[in-house]
């Protein structure tokens, strides 16, 4: 019977977090049946201990360094720190983060305790050498089924079954996919140095976890970012707004049987320019080219025009990005070739005359 427990208990630490619990109540019902049994104080001890002492140590330490990375600011810090506090977390030696793009572990950040310039020459020839992740890897399998593992050379040749083991040359390491949105982006690695503490179930789970908790912190970091980018847009808009509604209380109103017309008429163009320009350009924005064509400055048009200096800007940054130029001296180039561009008569279109 204590055999049994005994190989019980090593599958347990091996195992989840249920498994513990179930090992756990089968040694204290024979503890209960015999209390003075040396050998089941010492497995349950080992359980406790290891199994679920243990794993509460490090799932609070991964709640604090989740909590220390929400606080760490924009999207590519958050991602700079995150090696860094997931092997202070879980006390380990190397952690590395890469992303999945297009079936490729590409290399964005890594930590080596103690040792900044190796971390960042190593992280170089990383992302030179990006991984296809698929067959054999075992990342490829831990991607499929969305799992965490140790990965020992037991699990097969490391040259073929472990990814940037060229560079890495991994002994042991607990490798964690991250998930966003319902699928795998990216995965976590870490392992320690020669001689240290081997790595176990503690790891394992402790690196998923810190795994779910950067998921969390980066998607709200990339949401904030969004917003930003869209008050940013909402303050543009308004701005315009704030020009459109200048435009209809400050421009005179004049009675007209065709504007359109009588304005062409005016400023000596052809009407088919002035109607490419209204596609383009609104009335008053088309009033304010004709000045700046002029060479007239800002301050000056804004007085022909009777309104602020500020919405005679706004409609010069419109115009400029409407036609596409990049400065007055385009515009104008643009303006000049619109006007003169006369119309083709019948026979030069291949129209017979009559």
């Amino acid at each position: 019977m204590t055999e049994e427990l005994r190989d019980r208990v090593a599958g347990a630490l091996e195992g989840s977090a249920e498994d513990v619990l179930a090992a756990h109540r089968a040694v204290t019902a024979a503890l209960d049946a015999d209390p003075d049994d040396a050998e089941l104080r010492r497995i349950h001890r080992e359980l406790v201990d290891y199994g679920a002492v243990a794993r509460l140590h490090a799932l609070e330490r991964v709640r604090a360094a989740v909590g220390r990375l929400a606080d760490a600011g924009p999207v590519s810090e958050i991602i700079d720190r995150a090696p860094a506090e997931a092997a202070a977390a879980l006390e380990l030696d190397r952690v590395l983060l890469s992303r999945i793009d297009d079936g490729w572990l590409v290399a964005e950040a890594l930590h080596c305790e103690g040792d900044a310039k190796a971390a960042a020459q190593t992280l170089a020839r990383l992302r030179d050498a990006p991984v296809q992740i698929g067959y054999p890897l075992i990342e490829g399998e831990l991607l499929r089924r969305r799992r965490a593992a140790v990965v020992t050379a037991a699990d097969g040749e490391p040259e073929t079954r472990q990814a940037n083991w060229e560079i890495m040359r991994w002994s042991a390491y607990v490798a964690a996919p991250v998930l966003m949105e319902g699928r795998v982006v990216g995965f976590l690695h870490g392992d320690r140095a020669d001689g240290g503490a081997p790595l176990r179930a503690v790891e394992r789970e402790g690196l998923w976890r810190f795994g779910e908790g950067f998921s969390e912190v980066y998607e709200r970091a990339v949401l904030r970012r969004r917003l930003r980018v869209e008050r940013q847009e909402l303050r543009r808009i308004a701005s315009w707004a704030d020009g459109r509604s200048a435009e209809l209380s400050d421009g005179a109103i004049d009675l007209a049987r065709d504007r359109q017309l009588a304005d062409a008429e005016e400023s000596g163009r052809p009407p088919a320019a002035r109607s490419a320009l209204h596609d383009l350009l609104t009335p008053r924005e088309v009033d304010v080219l004709e000045h700046l064509v002029k060479g007239e400055t800002n301050a000056e048009i804004a007085r022909t025009l009777i309104v602020s200096e500020g919405t005679v800007k706004f409609h010069v940054k419109n115009i400029l990005r409407k036609m596409n130029v990049g400065n007055r001296a385009e515009a104008t180039s643009q303006y000049l070739r619109l006007s003169l561009r006369v119309d083709p008569s019948p026979s030069d279109r291949g129209i017979p005359t009559p």
